[in-house]
């Protein structure tokens, strides 16, 4: 009866869902997820992620002509958009998320070295596999592709992740039974996590707010400051466990004296 929806832009209350918080991996965590991917296909792929923070979808559409190994930058300039209709995977280069999106990011820590390494690689694949690799037409020159060639979706992505994941919780089990302990928890994660976790060793290294900003090209301001936020109540946490109590152990917190022989000490004299 009616030709247009006239509630396209209302949500009901009752079925709206809160957006699931992202927590930012640990250091510890990081290492512990790179030094599971050392002998993997993927292991240029996670450092590189871990080093620029990058939408997964920046990830899967950067090509080898966006990166400038003379300046030492990458240039965000699209995203790889995967999606399946009536069954049937349908992949296509579009232009980044926002405006923000299209942006320069420096070489950071030993991104030369890992990107010389994955470009090696993939051309020794190329190589080898000849009329069988998959990169045709506007994936041709990817950066980060399947062993056999096909573009790096986020489903490969978190395919990954997955596998990382059990492996680890795996590997943490066996250890746990041989020190007699209880395992360590293994948390799940998916790949915007590495993108929070970027940004939070960006804050841990003392980087401003508005510079963080335009590395992980965000649209406003107020995205990168909540991850900080959330930084900062981590740091709190840490920083208020080193003050510890004003009086340890009967030692004065201010001159560094022994009260108790202090007071001992003085007794004797009386």
């Amino acid at each position: 009866m009616i030709a247009v929806n006239p509630c396209l832009i209302v949500e009901v209350p009752w079925t709206y869902k809160k957006a699931k918080e992202e927590i930012a991996l640990t250091q510890e965590e990081q290492d512990v997820l790179l030094n599971e991917v050392e002998d993997s296909w993927y292991r240029e792929m996670f450092y590189f992620m871990c080093l620029t923070g990058v939408r997964v979808g920046e990830l899967g559409g950067l090509k080898w002509c966006d990166i400038d190994m003379d300046k030492q930058v990458i240039f965000i300039r699209r995203s790889l958009s995967c999606n399946y209709c009536n069954g049937v995977k349908r992949e296509v280069l579009v232009t980044p998320k926002t405006v923000n999106s299209t942006r320069q990011i420096p070489f950071i820590g030993e991104m030369e070295e890992i990107l010389k390494l994955q470009r090696e690689k993939q051309l020794l694949s190329k190589k080898e596999l000849v009329s069988r690799w998959r990169g045709k037409e506007e994936f041709e020159d990817l950066v980060f592709t399947t062993g056999m060639g096909s573009p790096c979706n986020r489903y490969i992505v978190e395919k990954e992740i997955k596998k990382m994941i059990l492996r680890i919780r795996e590997k943490e089990a066996v250890v746990a039974v041989q020190e007699n302990r209880a395992p360590k928890v293994i948390r799940d994660f998916h790949p915007h996590t590495l993108r929070h976790t970027f940004a939070a060793r960006c804050f841990e290294n003392k980087m401003e707010p508005k510079v963080v900003q335009a590395l992980l090209g965000h649209s406003s301001i107020n995205i990168t400051l909540n991850i900080y936020t959330h930084v900062l109540d981590n740091k709190m946490e840490e920083e208020i466990k080193k003050f510890g109590a004003a009086k340890t152990q009967g030692v004065d917190a201010y001159s560094g004296v022994d009260v108790r022989k202090a007071r001992i000490t003085v007794l004797s004299h009386c």
